[in-house]
This record gives C-alpha cells, structure tokens and sequence, in this order.
C-alpha cells in the first residue's frame, strides 16, 4: 500500500504529514528553525537550514510507517519571500521572508511604477517582505548579489531543488509575489520588464496540482523509500490550509485567528477589490481563484494582554481561565470596544499607523470585559474582510473557524453572531500540511477531485450557533466599532 507526504514549510517550523491510500493519517513530524534579524527591520532564513530540518522530518514519518512506498510529495509555504539560487542552484544569499521590513521604499517606487495597472494584473497592493519589492531592494542595495542570481523562487520551492528537480514554482504561490498576472496564471511580463527585472530569473510555472517529476534515486535512496515518489507542484500555506480545511467552492469560507487573522475564500473568476482592501490571488484548485482578508493582530491581541498587561513575576495567567472570566461577561461588555490595531492594521485600513485602542472604559469593567472586548474586537475585524466579501457580491454559504482562537467555545459564540452564520471546524490535525497532502493525492491521481479528497479526509465537529439574543447589540456595536477608525485616526502617528 502506498503512502502520501504533505510537507509544510512555515515561518518557524517545518510539519510534515504521512497518510494511507484511504485518507488516514499515520504520522507526523516537526522541526523548528530560527528567524535571523541581522539589522533591524531584517527577517531572513537560511534555505539550507529549511532542507536539514525537512529531510529529518521526513526521516522520522518514513521510519514510523508501515511501509516506505511513497506514492507523491507536495507541499505548502509561507508564502512571498524571495530565494536566490546561483547557476549551480545554490543560494546566493539567506532568503528574505514575508516578515521583513526593509523594502518600504521600493514599495513605493513599484506603486510609481505600475501606478493602476498593479492590481488588475496582481490582484493586490503591493507590501514589504513581497518577493517583487525584496528582490528590488536585492537590485538596488546589492547588485553583487543579483548579478549573481540564475533563478528566483518561493520558499517552499528550494525544497524542491533539493529532491532532485529542475526550479519551478506555482500559480497559488507564486500570486502572491506580485510579479504575476492572477488572470493568465503566469508570470507578468509587464511587471518585470517595468521593474528592469530579468525575466530569466523567473522559473516555469504549474498548477498546483501537476506532477513537475519524481525525487531523484539518490535523494530516495538517502530517505530509504520506494514507490513512484511524484513530486506535485504545490502551494501557499494559505491555500493548503483551506484544501485542510475543505475550502474548495464559492461560498466556502475559511476563518483561521492564530498571531494574526485571516479570511479566505475560494472564487470562480478573478473579482479585485477596487479599493485593495484585500487580497486577490489564484487558488491551488485549477481555475479558481481566492480573495483573501487579513487583520494583523488577532489572536496576538489577547496574547499581548496577558503577557503585557496581567502576567508579572509572582502569578501567570492561563487562557481557559481568562475565557472563564469573559464568558461570565454580557454580550457588547457594557459598551467597551476594543481596536485591534495595536500593530497597525490591514483590512481595510492598509494602514500602518493605526494604533489599537479600547474605548468606553468605565470603572466597573473587570478582566473579564477586557478579554471579552478583545475577543469581539477581533471579531469585528474578520467581520470587516466577510462585509467586503459581501460587497463584491460573494455571499459566504459555509464558515470555517480555524486556529488557536477556534478553541475557545466563547469566541466561537462570538463570531458566529456577529457573522450571524452558524460556525464548524474541521478534526484534522496540521490543516497545511494536510493540504498539501491531498494537492499530492488528487495531483498523482489517487483520488479524481479535490472534493473527493476532501469528502474522504475531513470531518468537522458539529457548528457552533450564533445567540440570536446578541444579533442587535452586535449590529449596534459593529457600527460604532466602524465609526473609531476614522475618529482616532488624526491621533494616530503622522
């Protein structure tokens, strides 16, 4: 019997995933790597380092299984960082990942550049730690080094290259570098020719689910395996989580509240956001594409609340405890409103500058409305990017709570009645890497569908309804919540 590997390359971790032909998991494993910050500003990684941790990962599922046939490998990455390969497909310099802050200006210069043409071609606004604005600071700041590049890829695509295969990457992932056309599927030769870009950097692009080749002999025999050994092309973390998450069809939607908060969900046709709100980017499904929201303070709103605020060298708080607290709290916490823009914020503001804020606070307040009031300012936020959704004329169907804020049944309650749509999550386990298990499970032909797949893997616990009782408190709070941007923003830095 034949075993699939999904592979997940994130930003401090590598998860990799072994399941069975019927869509069961057998093992998983995990490796942590640093984020190096060699000035401020910096954040890059080293692609070799990615690989050691991979192939030790990979060792441990292949060890523990059955049997060492594999059938197909994929895999999901954080997406929009920039490695550099030399001609002999060597790094040329530590990758610079998505959290890096060093191309503010050439940002700019890339807005001058493009001006509107950008987002009808891109999908989205451009930001730092994307490959197009990284890879112009590399032209600009070091131009040894970008003489020195043969190729430029996507994080998890190195990966790639060290099982034995020529560079590529994919439609999913490589939408998000904002050098491609999310309406061709390919790479923008408009883009790169007005950014002074050569496009013979640019690899071979596949859909998500196309066999790109087979791990070479010599990488299968130092990983003991047998079988075909596909290698699928793959896809961002984003989309592979909502493959984990069964986000396959229009009107499905994924809600993930971990450090930040993300809305995705999937799209028959490409519809940009006249005013880039959001984010819109090809899919890992083929011809579909994706809008994406996204708030940068969710779940790290309530973490720094409890770390910054109430932790001190004599008690530590637990969270279970705080949402016992909270729960014993009154919808709308007594008109306390929180802003969770405590490192500026993203949907729908694009605004850096924007600084969180609770508003309303009465003496009366305890703990528990604090952790309340985040908890509904966060969902507030999510609410901004389903209303934008809403106004391009995407109606979400189905909603998906994912990340560590799922596991609270209040926030679950909370959500679900501002949305005023019933909640589930899904019982699998390391949803990234699931997706790209089952990219390599429909891509090597095991199953005929991503909803085959999907039907076969994924369970949900039963959904979460919203308190109807709550409906009009939220509905006044969500506009007083929309009317504090515009009011607080002459106090915000200039």
């Amino acid at each position: 019997m034949s075993s699939f590997i999904g592979i997940d390359l994130g930003t401090q971790s590598v998860k990799v995933v072994l399941y069975d032909e019927a869509g069961h998991l057998l093992s998983l494993a995990q490796r942590d790597y640093p984020i190096l910050t060699p000035q401020l500003g910096f954040a890059e990684q080293e692609p070799e380092e990615w690989w050691k941790q991979t192939f030790s990962a990979l060792q441990e599922v292949i060890h523990s299984a059955p049997n060492r046939e594999i059938k197909a490998v994929s895999f999901s990455g954080q997406m929009h960082g920039l490695v550099m390969l030399d001609k002999n497909y060597k790094p040329v310099c530590p990758a610079i990942i998505w959290a890096d802050q060093r191309s503010e200006k050439e940002v700019h210069f890339i807005r001058e550049k493009l001006g509107p043409r950008l987002a009808p071609i891109a999908g989205s606004d451009i930001a730092t730690g994307f490959m197009a604005a990284s890879l112009c600071w590399i032209k600009k700041h070091r131009p040894e080094s970008y003489k020195k590049t043969h190729w430029v890829m996507l994080p998890k695509d190195y990966l790639k290259i060290k099982l034995g295969l020529a560079p590529s990457s994919d439609v999913a992932d490589a939408a998000s570098t904002l050098l491609f056309d999310i309406n061709s599927r390919n790479w923008s030769e408009e883009i790169i020719n007005k950014l002074d870009l050569k496009p013979s950097l640019f690899p071979p692009i596949f859909e998500s689910a196309h066999i790109i080749g087979s791990i070479s002999s010599s990488v299968q025999r130092e990983l003991d395996i047998s079988g075909e050994a596909l290698v699928i092309a793959g896809a961002g973390d984003q989309h592979c989580a909502a493959l984990g998450n069964g986000i396959i069809n229009e009107g499905e939607v994924l809600i993930t509240i971990g450090t930040g908060g993300q809305v995705f969900t999937a799209i028959q046709k490409p519809i940009v956001d006249s005013q880039l709100r959001i984010h819109t980017f090809c899919h890992a499904v083929p011809q579909t594409w994706h809008l994406l929201g996204a708030s940068l303070c969710a779940g790290l709103s309530l973490s720094w609340f409890k770390k910054s605020i109430l932790d001190n060298n004599h008690y530590t708080f637990d969270y279970s405890s705080l949402d016992e607290e909270a729960t014993r709290g009154i919808a709308g916490t007594n008109g306390l409103v929180f802003l969770p823009y405590l490192i500026g914020e993203r949907t729908p503001h694009r605004d850096s500058l924007a600084r969180g804020a609770f508003i309303n606070l009465h003496l009366t307040h305890q703990r528990g409305d604090m952790v309340r009031a985040i908890m509904e300012g966060v969902s507030m936020a999510i609410k901004d990017s389903v209303s934008i959704f809403e106004e391009l004329g995407i109606q979400g169907k189905k909603f998906i709570f994912a990340g560590g804020g799922a596991k609270s049944l209040l926030w679950r309650l909370i959500l679900s009645s501002f949305l005023e749509h019933p909640l589930q999550s899904t019982k699998v386990k390391e949803e990234a890497a699931t997706g790209a298990a089952i990219l390599a499970m429909v891509g090597s032909g095991h199953f005929q569908s991503f909803n085959e797949a999907a039907q076969q893997m994924i369970r949900y616990d039963s959904p979460v309804n919203p308190q109807n009782q709550w409906f009009e408190i939220y509905r006044e709070k969500y506009q007083t919540y929309r009317s504090l941007y515009p009011a607080l923003k002459p106090f915000f830095p200039q």
